[in-house]
């Protein structure tokens, strides 16, 4: 995978994790993000997070959409330039696959193929009157 590409990752996270004193509790994530840079490295062997040897690992820097971990392969998510967070650091192993994206004026719609056919909504498209390859509009509310 190239740098800037769109990405799908999937995690299971502890949706306490900051609360103190709760009991964990896993919570299947969907995100979406894109690749900024990959890092190969070693896991040093540590018998207190039980890793018994030294375990190769390919990390990727990642700048997460945001899209309140809704699933762009259950429903159509849009998100604007301006809802691109922090940049997060996972394990290559959790990127689920590659997704693309379509630009409607200042949003943007995630293409998730992973579940089968895309779904995402493309509406109100108008013909121009006089016919050309390149000449039509689109307009979408979101």
């Amino acid at each position: 995978m190239t740098l800037d590409k769109p990405i799908k990752f999937e995690l299971v996270i502890d949706e306490f994790e900051n609360d103190a004193g709760w009991q964990a509790w896993d919570k299947h994530f969907v995100g979406y993000g894109q690749i900024q840079a990959y890092i190969n490295m070693t896991l040093p062997a540590n018998p207190i997070i039980k890793i018994k040897e030294d375990v190769p690992a390919i990390i990727t820097l990642v700048q997460m959409c945001n899209t309140n971990g809704e699933d762009a392969s259950i429903k159509p998510i849009w998100y604007k330039n301006g809802d691109m967070e922090v940049v997060r650091a996972f394990n290559v192993v959790t990127i689920n696959c590659v997704i693309s994206r379509v630009k409607i004026g200042k949003w943007w719609g995630i293409v998730d193929h992973s579940a089968g056919p895309p779904q995402i909504t493309i509406c109100d498209i108008q013909e121009p009157e006089y016919e050309s390859e390149d000449s039509f509009s689109i307009s979408c509310s979101v």
